[in-house]
């Protein structure tokens, strides 16, 4: 273990008798405890972009100084004002290094003499958290250091404090002021909104501690001898007003216990990812930190929250309450691997985008679970992809018979979903999705994609294929499905594909044809609707002059007269962040591991640069897309699924057993997957150059990259 890591093993416990009690912990707990640690010196985030979080709570890490938070978020309650900043001898203390974890915070820092440091760590299963702040004297002589807690910011003087009943995209802000009912003895105040309350005290051993209402923060001092060092804290809670007062004062009475407790949770937590799906070792360090990073998100953005009308809850963003309502464009991004990690939470989420009708919405609040928003026209992909992938490689037939509204079974829906603005009665043709198509890319500029578009008519064909066999699962065959999907096939191609340009048009509705390289159509790969040669003419545009830069894949072709440096997610400066794996997965089953190797190498840097990934990335340099509140996205699992099911091959057959079929790669010497589980099997999984091996219990297969083996399902 380097130094760094074993510093990530001991930082979250400052007092002595806590961290002789780290050090004794397992080898497996040590790793789990580092493996989504992130080293502040190598990251690109803003300081109003970090966050951390404990499946009730999130707060603001603004790492610039040492021991500050910046707004609290505790679904349904908000303070967005809530600030804390420390201070001693009157300065605040520059940060010289941070480190991050997924529920933990630490910064370090110094001044006249003073080393500081601080730690913030949300405790689990409350809405709060502490802030640990310890001082050592590195000099000789004893000094008296004054202190102060600031709580609130210092340019505002503001406290505010709200119930917020529907959470959608942005982040939501309180705007109530609180009264604040200071503590008799000085040491707590309590923000008080109707029946709810902020609950902020400070304990530790400190001199003359006091509440100052005008400037509101925490006087005290400090007394340190020579090289020696004091912890104090900073207790918060948030909840009905007596709860946060009992939460507060629990902490403060052990804050060393909370934060073992805490510790020992987040490591329970870790477990349980890695207790469902695999880990990932491979020569090639880069990928395994890529890996890892891509499934921090299942942990940020699962929420446990009485109120909420699912839980667990996956939201589609976390952090500093960006988007935490439930889009169904992002949870379908992640269709593969959440019937492996949380297959019932699986089957809920799905059975309720399906009860709240998504031919009218594109999301639902998380507390009401009433829907929200306008259509999107990926809803009907991405909720028959869900149920096809979930039935699939769960085998549960028997949701496909559950009734889930009006009289009708999940089979029932998904069937509408198919052919939603189809008409059954007529041959199939291009739906016209009209101007409403511009929800699709959002092009910030006056270009456009909408009417007749290529992608989108294109993607309608796994539509069909998926439902049919889903049918055909549910002994209800639809082989009108499988002729609509055909019927489809033919039409785009004479309509849209033009061989001049290696490309699909799109049309105006009125037989006006225009262009718009967008790399939506890459999804078309592995799908069955491209020919061989559209196949090689789409391959054709993945250059460096066109859709490939150093960092990435652009959304938009940089020779695209739409190109938007700016407009990071569908117009070209950058991408967002799920489609780059998404495409590279449809590579590799395509046969094109090359291609597939060559997105994933360029976004390598995503796992060594940011603790988790937001809605988009930037192609051309290392830099992310800032301007939105979806800092924490849960698509960004995307990149393990493509590691699983593009790379490693893995698949299901309608007869339940596994299929294990891995592509050549250039991307490591050696991969390995291990404990990999799916329908009741583990599986251990290595790709040693031109050969793979597959360890199932007694079970042990051998065989050439490029050469499929079958895995049975045991009992079967």
């Amino acid at each position: 273990m380097t130094p760094k890591k074993l510093k990530w093993s001991i930082w979250v416990f400052v007092p002595v008798f806590i961290f002789l009690a780290s050090s004794r912990l397992q080898a497996d707990d040590k790793e789990m405890l580092e493996i989504f640690s992130a080293d502040g010196d190598n990251l690109v985030i803003d300081p109003g972009h970090l966050g951390i979080i404990n499946g009730k709570a999130t707060v603001g890490m603004n790492y610039t100084f040492v021991g500050s938070i910046d707004g609290l978020w505790a679904p349904p309650l908000v303070s967005s004002h809530f600030f804390i900043e420390t201070r001693i001898f009157g300065e605040r203390i520059p940060t010289d290094n941070y480190d991050w974890l997924p529920y933990a915070n630490q910064c370090e820092g110094q001044v006249k003499g003073i080393k500081v440091t601080s730690v913030t760590t949300m405790i689990y299963g409350v809405r709060g958290g502490v802030l640990a702040f310890t001082l050592k004297n590195t000099g000789l002589r004893t000094k008296e250091i004054p202190l102060q807690f600031i709580a609130n910011s210092p340019f505002t003087y503001k406290n505010t404090l709200n119930y917020v009943k529907n959470w959608d995209f942005p982040a939501p802000r309180s705007s109530s002021p609180v009264t604040n009912i200071a503590d008799a003895d000085g040491k707590g105040v309590v923000r008080v909104r109707e029946d709810h309350a902020v609950a902020i005290g400070v304990g530790g051993d400190l001199e003359g501690l006091r509440w100052e209402e005008p400037t509101r923060r925490f006087h005290a001092t400090i007394a340190l001898g020579s090289l020696q060092e004091k912890t104090c804290y900073l207790a918060f809670a948030i909840e009905e007003k007596a709860k946060a007062v009992e939460i507060r004062d629990a902490i403060l009475a052990d804050p060393a216990k909370h934060i073992a407790q805490s510790k020992e949770q987040y490591i329970r937590e870790v477990k349980h990812i890695f207790n469902r799906l695999p880990r990932l070792e491979s020569s090639n360090p880069g990928l395994e930190k890529l890996y890892n990073r891509s499934l921090v998100t299942l942990l940020m953005n699962k929420w446990d929250v009485p109120e909420f009308k699912l839980n667990p809850y996956y939201s589609t963003g976390s952090v500093k309450g960006g988007c935490v309502c439930n889009y169904l464009w992002n949870f379908g991004e992640v269709w593969e691997i959440l019937p492996l990690l949380d297959p019932e939470a699986a089957k809920k989420h799905i059975a309720h985008f399906l009860r709240i009708d998504m031919t009218k919405h594109f999301s639902f609040y998380p507390i009401t679970g009433e829907p929200f928003g306008p259509w999107y026209m990926v809803n009907q992909e991405k909720i028959i992809g869900l149920t096809y992938y979930y039935v699939r490689f769960t085998g549960d037939k028997a949701f496909l018979g559950e009734v889930i509204r009006d009289g009708k079974t999940t089979l029932d829906l998904v069937v509408e979903n198919t052919m939603h603005l189809d008409d059954k009665s007529k041959p199939v043709q291009l739906t016209n999705f009209g101007e409403y198509c511009d929800h699709h890319l959002e092009l910030r500029r006056q270009y456009k994609y909408n009417y007749i578009a290529p992608d989108l008519n294109g993607r309608r064909y796994n539509n069909y294929v998926f439902v049919a066999e889903l049918c055909d699962m549910a002994g209800k065959p639809a082989p009108y499905l499988r002729d609509r999907a055909e019927g489809l096939k033919k039409i785009l191609r004479k309509t849209l594909w033009d061989p001049e340009i290696n490309w699909f048009h799109f049309d105006d509705g009125k037989g006006n044809k225009n262009t718009r390289y967008t790399v939506q159509m890459f999804k078309l790969f592995d799908s069955g609707v491209l020919d061989s040669d559209q196949e090689a003419g789409l391959i054709s545009h993945l250059n460096e002059e066109e859709f490939f830069s150093e960092y990435g894949l652009h959304s938009m072709s940089k020779l695209d007269i739409a190109y938007d440096q700016v407009d990071i997610d569908n117009g070209g400066g950058g991408i967002c962040t799920c489609f780059p794996p998404q495409i590279a997965e449809r590579l590799y089953k395509a046969g094109k591991p090359e291609v597939a190797d060559e997105i994933i190498k360029r976004i390598l840097w995503w796992g060594q640069k940011m603790p988790y990934w937001g809605d988009s990335l930037v192609a051309n340099a290392i830099d992310y897309r800032k301007d939105t509140p979806l800092q924490c996205t849960l698509d960004s699992a995307a990149v393990a699924q493509c590691i699983y099911f593009g790379l490693f091959g893995i698949d299901v057959n309608k007869d339940g057993n596994i299929i294990v079929d891995p592509c050549p790669t250039g991307l490591a010497d050696e991969i390995r997957l291990k404990g990999f589980k799916i329908r009741g099997l583990t599986m251990d999984i290595t790709l040693d150059d031109d050969e793979y091996q597959v360890v199932c219990g007694n079970k042990k297969i051998k065989a050439p990259i490029g050469q499929a083996s079958i895995v049975k399902v045991m009992g079967r």
